[in-house]
């Protein structure tokens, strides 16, 4: 209150009385508390959408949200013949983010010795047992026989592999590495139980042409597969 209207105030308790001044005071704007409560608890209230937490994701659901579906060469060379083959992979990864554990289904054809196109394949495509994907992206598959046509191999016998057991890892979603467990008794003896036997899995471009694997490429570290 400036010093020329303390006066006026004055005058004007004196002329109308403490408690009527005080009633005026309380009429022009004074809050009250009871009536502020009520006014506060009666307010509707506001919903508002609960945030959306960000989860930091593992290497393996990063690379399963870059989508490794698709078409593969899998080049083989066991160690006792150290001499290269290759298959044809279809791959689906399903239930990926469904809360449901993701599996691997592959579909697997035997490609021509020399074949430019993954799709010149030989003999029937066998549909293998899917198979659950670790949290690790890595997988142990129990393919159990599996024929390698006579048009495929350089024998040029039909080979068949009993007790066969993939135990891979995927890498990326253009490539992936395994080893190849178990043995071949007819025509010639190969066993495929000890470390060495690697599968690399490379994914076919676009225009269908065969993926190449290097002598220097067969390499899968077998402590960062799944154990036998």
């Amino acid at each position: 209150m400036t010093p020329r209207l303390l006066p006026v105030a004055r005058a004007l308790g004196w002329a109308i009385g403490p408690g009527a001044l005080l009633a005026q005071l309380g009429a022009a704007g004074c809050i009250d508390p009871q009536s502020d409560y009520d006014d506060f608890v009666g307010r509707p209230v506001t919903q508002r959408e609960a945030s959306v937490v960000d989860v930091m994701l593992t290497q393996c659901e990063d690379l399963l949200q870059q989508d490794p579906s698709g078409k593969y060469v899998m080049w083989c060379r066991p160690s006792q013949i150290p001499v290269p083959f290759a298959v044809v992979v279809d791959e689906k990864i399903s239930s990926a983010f469904d809360g449901a554990t993701p599996k691997l289904e592959m579909t697997v054809a035997s490609l021509r010795s020399m074949a430019a196109s993954v799709s010149d394949t030989v003999g029937p495509s066998t549909m293998l047992k899917d198979t659950t994907l670790n949290s690790d992206c890595t997988y142990t598959n129990d393919v159990g026989t599996l024929t390698l046509a006579a048009e495929a191999n350089s024998l040029m016998r039909d080979l068949t592999a009993l007790d066969v057991v993939l135990r891979g890892k995927l890498q990326s979603s253009q490539r992936q590495c395994a080893e190849l467990d178990g043995h071949v008794d007819d025509p010639i003896m190969i066993d495929l139980k000890a470390d060495g036997d690697i599968c690399i899995f490379v994914r076919a471009p676009a225009d269908g042409a065969v993926p190449m694997v290097g002598d220097d490429e067969y390499a899968c570290d077998p402590k960062m597969l799944p154990p036998r």
